[in-house]
C-alpha cells in the first residue's frame, strides 16, 4: 500500500507541473481550478493498478462514479473559463505577490493543490481494495451519488439561469433557495459519502476518513470556496445581503428544505419514466441547455439584445429597470466575445446597477468592466447638487443631475453631457434626429455623437428604445438585436 500511495503522490505532483506550464504560458492561473478533478482522477487510476486486487466488483462502480464526477467537473469548468479573464481569488493572489507570481506560483498554488487532491484520494483505497462490503459502505456510495446529483443539478439551474435574458440579480430559486452554494455542498456531500464507505470498510481507516473530509470542509467554507466567492459580492451586487440574511451559507435549514420537498412533491405533476430517463442523463452530462421560464417581475422592464459585429455574433447586453415611488433601479449587463479561427481576440464584460430619482437624476452608480482581463471599478453618489466618483482616486462632478448613456430613457436625448459608467468621465454629445439608416431600423432615429462617438438610436412610436448601431474606431459595424 505504501508503494501505491507514494507513486500516487509522485504522480499528481507531475501533473501539476503541467498544469503550472500551461497557467504560466496563457498567463492563467485558472486553470489550477481545471487540474483539480483531473489529479483526483490520476491518483486513483494510480491507486487501483497498484493495490491488491480486491473480490468485489465494487470497486469498478467506485472508479465509474469518480470518472463521472471528475470528467463532469473538469469540463464544466473548461467550458466556463475558456475565453473568460483570470478568476479574481487568483488575480488577488498575482497581485499580492507581484511580477514573481508565475515562478511562485508551482510551490504556492500548484504543488499545495495536487497534494490536497491526493489526500482526498486517500479516501478511496478500501472501496478499492476491500474484498467485502457491508450495509454502511453501500448507504456511503449511495449518498456520494446524491451528493454528484445534487451538485451537478445546480450547476444545470446556475448556467440557466445565467442565460436567461429576463433572469434577476441573485439565483434563489430551486436548490440555491435552500442554501447558497448547492453546488459546493453537493461535491462536500459526494466526498463524505466517500468517507462513509472507508470508515465502513476499514477498522483502521477512521483517521484517513477523517482528515480528508477536514480539509475539504475547510477548503469549501473558508479557503476557496464560501468565503472567496462572496468576498466582494456586496460591492458589486448590493442585493445579495438580502439573499445571505434570508438562506443559510452551505448546510442547509432541514425545515426549509422539508418544506421544499413537500411543495415541490404537491405543485408538480408526476413526470413519466421516460421523462426522468432523460433528466437523469442531462444531470451526469452536465449539460447547460435547459432554460427553465422566468415570470415577469412587477414594475421591471427588460431590454435583451443580442450583439453583432459585421453581422458576426460576439455576444449580449441586457438592461433591466425596476420602478417604485422613488424613481428607478438599473441593472446593465454585457458580455462581448470577438474570435479569429476560434481564439478569442478580445474579451469584454462589463456589469453596473444605477439608481435614478423621478427627474431621471442619477444618486448612484456601481459598475465593473473586465476588458481582456484587465478590471476596472467605478463607484459613485449624489452629495448636496453634486456627484462623487470613486475609480483610483476621488473626484467631484458639480453637476445637479447627471445621467448616463441610458439608452432605454428618451431622457438621454435631451442631455448635452452622459458619464460614461465605465471610466466615470463627462462626456460632451450632441443628438439630432435624422431619417434611419436602413430598412428595418425604426423610424424615430437619433445620433449620438462626440469625440470617438457615433451611435445611432432607434425607438418605437411610444418612444421605446428598439435598436442600437454604431461604428466602431477600425471602421467595423456594431448593431444590437432585440430578442421579441
Amino acid at each position: 500500500m505504501t508503494m501505491a500511495v507514494g507513486y500516487a503522490a509522485l504522480s499528481v505532483m507531475l501533473l501539476s507541473i503541467v498544469a503550472w506550464r500551461l497557467a504560466t504560458r496563457y498567463r492563467c492561473a485558472s486553470i489550477a481550478d481545471i487540474f483539480w478533478p483531473l489529479h483526483h482522477l490520476l491518483a486513483a487510476v494510480i491507486l487501483l493498478v497498484l493495490l491488491p486486487a480486491a473480490d468485489s466488483w465494487m470497486h469498478v462502480i467506485v472508479m465509474g462514479l469518480l470518472v463521472v464526477w471528475a470528467t463532469r467537473l473538469a469540463t464544466h469548468l473548461t467550458v466556463r473559463q475558456a475565453g473568460a479573464p483570470e478568476d479574481r481569488r487568483y488575480r488577488a493572489i498575482r497581485q499580492r505577490v507581484g511580477d514573481n507570481f508565475d515562478s511562485k506560483s508551482l510551490l504556492l498554488i500548484f504543488v499545495p493543490q495536487s497534494l490536497m487532491a491526493w489526500v482526498m484520494t486517500l479516501l478511496l483505497i478500501p472501496a478499492l481494495s476491500a474484498p467485502a462490503w457491508n450495509l454502511f459502505a453501500y448507504a456511503g456510495l449511495g449518498l456520494a451519488t446524491a451528493g454528484l446529483i445534487l451538485e451537478v443539478a445546480a450547476d444545470v439551474q446556475l448556467a440557466a439561469f445565467l442565460k436567461d435574458p429576463k433572469s434577476t440579480r441573485v439565483l434563489d430559486t430551486g436548490l440555491w433557495s435552500i442554501c447558497r452554494h448547492p453546488n459546493y455542498f453537493g461535491e462536500w456531500l459526494f466526498w463524505l459519502g466517500m468517507a462513509i464507505t472507508a470508515f465502513s470498510l476499514s477498522d483502521n481507516f477512521a483517521f484517513l476518513a477523517a482528515l480528508p473530509m477536514l480539509l475539504l470542509t475547510f477548503l469549501l467554507l473558508r479557503f476557496t470556496g464560501v468565503v472567496r466567492t462572496e468576498s466582494d459580492l456586496h460591492s458589486r451586487r448590493p442585493e445579495y445581503k438580502a439573499y445571505q440574511e434570508a438562506v443559510p451559507a452551505f448546510f442547509p435549514n432541514p425545515f426549509i428544505l422539508w418544506r421544499k420537498i413537500a411543495e415541490h412533491v404537491a405543485d408538480r405533476p408526476k413526470r413519466s419514466g421516460r421523462q426522468m430517463s432523460w433528466w437523469a442523463l442531462l444531470l451526469v452530462l452536465g449539460t447547460d441547455s435547459i432554460e427553465p421560464a422566468s415570470a415577469d417581475v412587477d414594475g421591471a422592464q427588460t431590454w435583451f439584445f443580442d450583439v453583432k459585429i459585421d453581422g458576426k455574433d460576439v455576444g449580449y447586453h441586457s438592461f433591466t429597470t425596476r420602478r417604485d415611488g422613488d424613481g428607478f433601479d438599473v441593472e446593465a449587463r454585457a458580455e462581448f466575445r470577438y474570435k479569429l479561427l476560434g481564439v478569442t481576440v478580445f474579451s469584454y464584460d462589463h456589469e453596473v446597477f444605477e439608481q435614478y430619482d423621478l427627474n431621471m437624476c442619477l444618486q448612484s452608480i456601481a459598475s465593473e468592466t473586465k476588458t481582456n482581463g484587465d478590471v476596472q471599478r467605478l463607484r459613485g453618489s449624489a452629495n448636496a447638487g453634486s456627484f462623487v466618483l470613486q475609480t483610483d482616486v476621488e473626484r467631484v462632478v458639480d453637476e445637479s443631475c447627471l445621467i448616463t448613456f441610458a439608452y432605454w430613457s428618451p431622457s438621454l436625448l435631451t442631455r448635452q453631457k452622459l458619464l460614461n459608467g465605465q471610466t466615470g468621465d463627462l462626456v460632451d454629445v450632441s443628438v439630432a434626429q435624422f431619417t434611419p439608416p436602413g430598412e428595418g431600423f425604426p423610424k424615430n432615429a437619433y445620433s449620438i455623437t462626440g469625440e470617438k462617438i457615433d451611435i445611432t438610436l432607434g425607438y418605437n412610436t411610444q418612444g421605446d428604445w428598439r435598436a442600437l448601431e454604431s461604428r466602431l474606431g477600425n471602421g467595423r459595424r456594431l448593431s444590437y438585436h432585440l430578442r421579441p
